[in-house]
């Protein structure tokens, strides 16, 4: 009966450390469940927590992408195994699924490509100064590039960061090449040769009134622009909110995932990244405080443009989103969002949000490597 021993032994039999393992393994699994879940319910709750109040909420934010994704491959796990505990990751991604819409859109309509007549086309960019980096990690001027993009989408209003001319010649350049007759400069960093650093927004339709938000010791600012689109006028909001000082090296080291195999020097790097953004957490938070009121006391409907330095799942986005619409969660497609060049391309900072009688027709990202974000575009229409 040897055979029949071995027999038993396959099928029925207890390996040596075969129960145990798998109950180990069960554990382990367990552990990652509930951390995840709980990482995703903290998510939910980072609209609501200023950073001063629980800045860890602000990371978990961040993280919302990750943790969506991570607690429906749990869940997955769990199905497979008929665990009851796959009940709990599938109760946080319910629980948040209005929020989904902020991340990922299915592409089950079409986009809309009717009429353009009585639309507003708007476009928001961050354009790196105008330089780029080429593989060998040259500096290169991207202002003809950028240039036949805005000719490509034709823009009625264009809102630029971090715009940057070296001088007056330059600036007088980029008013010829956006071939957009209106347009208001405010720098924040001045040079003697009439050029500087700061945000710009280019209007087709006459700007009649201007007004700066400066966010003191910062490098970033907001303005706004009072355009007339007979016969209504329309402020628009142009935003660089506080950026998170994470720079190409920290950004190179998180992508090849050094700080998996832990060291002193690794920890080290990993604090001082987890510092930087934390800081930046609480001044943006600031910033939104200050700017929020603003849009939302406005005597004219809105459109509010600009790179937030924060994702749809953040304070900041929420304080200043209020009740205004995301053109992405109405007309956005895809499941890949992001707006911003880095960090796996898992994040959407950069926003076009409007008053709520604003329809949108269109929205899309637009593919290019021209700066580390990339261009948003959508199409507006206004009450009639």
């Amino acid at each position: 009966m040897r055979y029949g021993s071995a027999y038993g032994s396959y099928y029925g039999g207890k390996r040596p450390g075969g129960k145990r393992g798998a109950s180990l393994l069960d554990v382990v699994m367990g552990i990652f469940t509930v951390l995840l879940a709980v990482g995703l319910l903290m998510a939910y709750l980072a609209r609501y927590i200023p950073p001063s109040s629980g800045w860890i909420f602000a990371f978990a934010g961040l993280a919302a992408p990750i943790l969506f994704i991570a607690n429906i491959i749990m869940c997955l796990y769990w199905v497979i195994r008929w665990k009851y505990i796959g009940l709990l990751p599938a109760a946080a991604i319910i629980l948040g699924a209005g929020y989904l819409s902020l991340f990922f859109k299915p592409s089950l309509s079409k986009q809309y490509q009717g009429e353009t007549k009585g639309t507003l086309a708007v476009m928001t960019y961050n354009v790196m100064g105008f330089l780029y980096e080429d593989p060998g990690g040259n500096r290169l001027s991207s202002i003809d590039s950028i240039a036949n993009m805005v000719a490509r989408y034709s823009p009625d209003l264009l809102c630029i960061q971090e715009f940057q001319a070296r001088d007056s010649a330059q600036k007088a350049a980029l008013d010829t090449l956006f071939h957009l007759k209106y347009n208001s400069v405010r720098y924040k960093k001045t040079n003697s040769r009439g050029g500087g650093w700061g945000i710009a927004v280019y209007s087709r339709y006459p700007i009649v009134e201007t007004g700066l938000m400066d966010f003191p010791a910062s490098n970033n600012s907001a303005m706004w622009v009072d355009i007339v689109i007979s016969p209504d006028t329309v402020r628009v909001f142009n935003n660089h909110l506080q950026t998170t000082s994470v720079n190409s090296s920290d950004r190179d080291f998180i992508q090849s995932h050094e700080y998996l195999a832990p060291t002193a020097e690794t920890e080290e790097r990993v604090r001082g990244i987890a510092s930087k953004l934390r800081r930046n957490y609480l001044v943006r938070a600031q910033q939104a405080d200050t700017l929020a009121p603003v849009i939302h006391s406005s005597p004219h409907r809105v459109i509010v443009c600009g790179d937030f330095n924060d994702t749809p799942l953040s304070y900041v986005y929420f304080k200043i989103k209020g009740k205004l619409s995301d053109t992405f969660a109405e007309k956005g497609q895809g499941i890949n969002s992001n707006t911003f060049q880095g960090f796996f391309n898992l994040f959407r900072i950069d926003y076009i949000l409007h008053s709520k009688d604003i329809k949108a027709l269109h929205y899309e990202t637009l593919p290019a490597d021209f700066s580390d974000h990339k261009a948003v575009f959508a199409r507006l229409k206004l009450p009639d």
